[in-house]
């Protein structure tokens, strides 16, 4: 009973945690953009329409804007390049690039563009016959009349592994979305489904 008592506890304290620290970061990211805007936005609303009282929620409005705004800057040329090299930066920084890499591995699993560039899920025999890993398909090449599967398996980071080109009788395809296999990954195999079921 005492036990059982712990253990729900625990579980309960694990969901509630992420769920938590998240509404925490995005209250404190708005409320600081809040008391950043509010005053050049009320200066503006005196000289414009002095009887206007303040207008409440201009921080999520500027909070929005600023995401999209490095959105678009994030997926141009110049952009990419300067957050790549603001990335190495940050990786030189001690302590600090621990914290950045564990939480960029986390948003960028999650990421768009890993969604679409991962075609399917598939299960390979990795790193040796009888054992078998979790794989993304990325595409089809022919070699000498054959046709390979293109394979991705993730190593220690989801944006690095090894590319495997496999027979396609060697490719097993999962009935299981991109998502999945990825959060499969990220949480170490914690998340794993009890039954794995293939197309």
């Amino acid at each position: 009973m005492k036990k059982n008592l712990k253990t729900t506890f625990l579980t309960g304290l694990f969901v509630i945690i992420p769920l938590v620290v998240s509404v925490a970061l995005l209250v404190w990211f708005f409320q600081t953009l809040e008391n950043l805007f509010s005053p050049l936005i009320g200066g503006v609303e005196q000289m414009i329409a002095p009887d206007i009282a303040h207008i409440p929620g201009v921080g999520i409005l500027a909070g929005l804007l600023i995401i999209l705004l490095v959105g678009f800057f994030a997926r141009n040329v110049v952009g990419e390049r300067i957050l790549a090299a603001l990335d190495n930066f940050i990786n030189r920084i001690p302590w600090y690039r621990t914290i950045y890499s564990t939480v960029k591995q986390l948003t960028d699993a999650f990421s768009p563009d890993t969604a679409r560039s991962f075609k399917e899920v598939v299960l390979v025999d990795y790193p040796m016959e009888g054992s078998q890993a979790i794989g993304f398909r990325t595409g089809t090449v022919e070699r000498e009349g054959r046709m390979l599967a293109v394979v991705f398996v993730p190593t220690n980071h989801i944006y690095f592994g090894d590319l495997l080109f496999l027979p396609e009788e060697r490719v097993v395809r999962l009935d299981m979305p991109v998502e999945q296999a990825v959060r499969i990954i990220v949480s170490a195999g914690i998340g794993s489904p009890s039954r794995f079921f293939s197309l």
